[in-house]
């Protein structure tokens, strides 16, 4: 670029207008007259960034519309209104960062589950941003207490270390391209479809804690794509045997062993611990949910 290189906003066509009503508008980027691959977000006439012309902009007010509709058709309460143990109480349970580009919304199910002992609950979170920096995600997340610095529970990678926070189920689309637009035009049931698996992951954990492991399970186990590394020492063939010894635990334990050691695994990164996520919950998973599309 010299000084004399000029660059300024284009023309609008209709659908640079479709979200003006939240004041969002786009508007292409044009250098020296020149048409570029760049558009313009912009709201309430104030640059929010440049983006490439093929982002597809998802207003947060939609998503929060949205999430608070499928949460009060599955039986979510918004997260402040959980009535179970707090650490630090959260005022409002859509926040956004400071320049409120990014939403975070969270939902909870009031009614706890209680497995060996543990009482758990479980929730959903909500998250989006208009400009560029994270896409469109919607998980569902355990927890035991909840806490105001859980903003980014239901994330991809979201876990803390402690109170058995993490997130197990998620979608997550960047705004591009053609899985982003079937996406938006079917935004509510995807948020109610990943709302209405939280009853579900209920009953399987509670099944999960009182069935004892079974050789099928560790047949099935082994046979999965999951790599042995993520396996524990119990279900790993040693030097010497053909075959291995079913596991004195509950399929509880052995399942939350296998995530252990998938979230903690420093040498992959988060796309292969969901590919190692989705295989271990379909070995694990009956049938019968698996019809259900979980």
């Amino acid at each position: 670029m010299s000084g004399n290189d000029i660059i300024e906003f284009g023309a609008q066509s209709d659908e640079n207008l479709r979200w003006a009503g939240y004041g969002l508008q786009e508007y292409p980027v044009l250098f020296n007259d020149n048409a570029t691959w760049l558009k313009a977000i912009t709201r309430n006439g104030e640059l929010v960034n440049m983006v490439s012309k093929r982002y597809k902009l998802l207003p947060n007010e939609e998503v929060a519309k949205l999430a608070d509709s499928a949460a009060q058709v599955a039986g979510l309460v918004p997260f402040s209104e959980f009535s179970g143990d707090w650490y630090t109480k959260m005022s409002d349970h859509i926040i956004y960062d400071n320049d409120q580009y990014r939403i975070h919304a969270l939902y909870a199910m009031n009614q706890p589950y209680t497995i060996q002992g543990d009482k758990m609950h479980l929730g959903v979170g909500i998250h989006n941003a208009i400009d560029g920096s994270m896409g469109f995600g919607c998980g569902i997340f355990t927890f035991r207490h909840a806490c105001a610095n859980m903003v980014l529970a239901g994330m991809k990678n979201w876990e803390m270390s402690f109170d058995q926070r993490k997130t197990l189920e998620y979608v997550y689309k960047k705004h591009v391209g053609a899985e982003f637009e079937i996406l938006t035009g079917k935004l509510a049931q995807t948020v109610q479809r990943i709302m209405e698996r939280v009853p579900m992951l209920i009953s399987w954990y509670d099944q999960l804690a009182v069935e004892k492991a079974t050789k099928e399970m560790v047949q099935r186990l082994q046979k999965s794509t999951i790599p042995k590394k993520v396996l524990p020492p119990y279900l790993q063939i040693e030097k010497g045997q053909t075959q291995i010894q079913v596991p004195k635990k509950t399929q509880w334990e052995v399942y939350n062993d296998v995530t252990r050691l998938i979230w903690h695994n420093g040498k992959t990164d988060i796309t292969s611990k969901i590919t190692q996520f989705a295989t271990l919950h379909s070995a694990l998973m009956p049938s019968q949910m698996k019809a259900r599309g979980f």
